[in-house]
């Protein structure tokens, strides 16, 4: 959802500054690509992920088609508004952009999308109990904040109008309050990541079902409630770290504190990402979907690396995904 703008924004202002040849050129296909494919491409890990959870969860072994809608509508709202914001900076850079009418009408053709996923989203939540819009908002919401810079200002000025209304700190010099940029934080991009996606889901699906009745108390074999949480979230951060592999080189040249950056070597994090995939494994070793899973994924941690194609990446986001589709393959959905 959970969204890496911090780092190619910053490295974009430093783009600006170099000479203008350097600059990457916006065209229609990488609109497409980032506006429309990707969050849609990446968003199927969500539809595989809730689909699974739906009917493990599910007391009849059905599928409700409501928790599967919400988690893929919002995953495309904020990647693509992630993106959208990215793109526009990029296009209003460059005064050829402005002129050029294509360009400029894949921006209207974004906004529908995400309007129209918007809709969806509230046509969804409509009809699901109260307690998943407040759960859907609770993930949604820090993720649609994570480049927003948060300033405490308005709440410096209430301080001090308290403080001057009791007679304290009259003449106290004012100073600007701090601002926040979540993803600005050492490690919030993995973690974000790996809440969202694995204890996120979970809460919208268990929201849904709970509120309808349909509820089990056992899930089916091999598969636990544990199992489904600690599998999604390391899975989901350990992919959030990948893609600063990915861009180690720019994220080090940028001053950006991804965890490659902070332990200064790809060789270390290769290490630590296997470890977690790994530990996973042998944690829940007796489901051999998750074994499977974390296999593959650890094997992809040491053939990608930061010469590999972006698209090549979109292996790791689906590293769950292959498996769950064996998975609901073999129970003939």
């Amino acid at each position: 959802m959970l969204l890496y703008q911090y780092k190619k924004r910053r490295r974009a202002v430093l783009a600006c500054s170099s000479v203008s040849i350097n600059m990457p050129i916006l065209t229609i296909s990488k609109l497409a690509d980032e506006l429309f494919l990707r969050p849609i491409v990446i968003s199927m890990n969500s539809l595989a992920l809730s689909t699974l959870m739906s009917y493990a969860m599910s007391a009849n072994g059905s599928i409700d088609w409501r928790p599967i809608t919400i988690c893929v509508a919002s995953d495309i709202i904020v990647m693509g508004t992630d993106h959208l914001k990215d793109k526009e900076e990029e296009f209003s850079s460059d005064r050829n952009n402005v002129n050029d009418p294509r360009l400029a009408s894949w921006f209207i053709y974004a906004r529908t999308f995400l309007t129209a996923s918007a809709v969806l989203l509230a046509l969804v939540l409509s009809q699901c109990p109260i307690s998943t819009l407040f759960t859907t908002a609770a993930f949604v919401a820090p993720a649609l904040l994570w480049t927003t810079p948060i300033s405490f200002e308005r709440f410096a000025l209430i301080l001090k109008r308290l403080l001057e209304r009791y007679g304290r700190d009259k003449h106290q010099p004012y100073t600007s309050a701090p601002v926040l940029v979540i993803k600005r934080i050492p490690g919030m991009k993995a973690i974000f990541n790996g809440i969202i996606r694995g204890y996120g889901i979970y809460t919208v699906v268990f929201s849904v079902l709970s509120g309808s009745g349909n509820l089990t108390n056992t899930l089916p074999s091999p598969w636990s409630v544990v199992q489904l949480i600690v599998w999604s979230t390391v899975n989901r951060s350990c992919h959030a770290i990948m893609t600063d592999v990915r861009d180690f080189e720019d994220d080090m040249k940028a001053g950006v504190p991804t965890i490659p950056v902070l332990l200064g070597s790809i060789l270390k994090t290769k290490v630590i990402l296997t470890a977690c995939h790994m530990l996973v494994m042998l944690a829940f070793i007796e489901n051999t979907y998750i074994m499977g899973s974390c296999l593959f994924a650890a094997a992809l941690v040491w053939m990608l690396g930061k010469h590999s194609p972006k698209k090549a990446f979109l292996l790791s986001t689906h590293s769950q995904s292959l498996f769950i589709i064996w998975y609901l393959l073999t129970r003939h959905i």
